[in-house]
């Protein structure tokens, strides 16, 4: 032990950013942010299982390409002119 002659008692203020004590503070309030989303749910979600090989889309699920914005004609067969030999030059 230490004679009390030789102690040394100091007494510091710390200034806070918060108001109140420490179990008063609200998260994302008056305390650090809170994160709205967990940031591990897309480990979760590729863990999901995946359709059996054998499963058939039903109707309300299939997958089409959106009507294209231009017409673009059908055509049956290329049309290619009538053949013209090179000339010599």
């Amino acid at each position: 032990m230490s004679d009390s002659e030789d102690s040394t008692v100091t007494d510091t203020t710390v200034s806070s950013p918060y108001k109140g004590r420490s179990g008063d503070v609200s998260p994302g309030e008056d305390g650090p942010p809170v994160m709205p989303e967990d940031p591990y749910a897309y480990i979760v979600a590729a863990f999901q299982a995946l359709p059996p090989p054998n499963y058939v889309p039903g109707p309300e699920e299939l997958e089409q390409a959106p009507p294209s914005p231009v017409y673009i004609p059908y055509v049956p067969e290329p049309e290619y002119p009538e053949y013209i030999p090179p000339k010599d030059e």
